[in-house]
């Protein structure tokens, strides 16, 4: 099986890709414009989160205390499962991201509402 790349969504944002691969297991490709707010959910899976470009803040809740990373291109942060995270764009950047399930349909998100009123002000 040969990788397909879709569009899932489009808007004033960015763009999110899904790309299909073997096994029912999936990438997700992100472009996000400068100042632009991602996330804010937590997974019931590990997660692997790689910056490929640009630069982003990103906050996270670790033992309920905020914390932020600095990314810039090539940075990466693996995100335990449960564990809530949310990105702030500062430049135009490229994502991926990774989900460590058994396959794409078998995990779940949940929403944080402090990190998901960011988000939705920002979109």
């Amino acid at each position: 099986m040969e990788p397909h790349i879709k569009l899932e969504h489009s808007d004033s944002r960015g763009e999110i890709y899904s790309i299909s691969l073997p096994k029912n297991q999936e990438l997700m490709l992100l472009f996000s414009k400068a100042g632009v707010f991602r996330g804010g959910h937590s997974h019931d899976c590990d997660e692997i989160v790689v910056l490929l470009s640009g630069k982003m803040r990103y906050h996270k809740r670790i033992n309920d205390t905020d914390v932020t990373q600095e990314m810039d291109g090539g940075s990466a942060s693996f995100n335990p499962a449960g564990e809530i995270h949310m990105g702030e764009f500062l430049e135009d950047s490229w994502v991926v991201e990774y989900k460590l399930a058994p396959n794409k349909d078998s995990w779940t998100q949940e929403n944080y509402g402090p990190y998901r009123e960011q988000v939705i002000a920002n979109s």
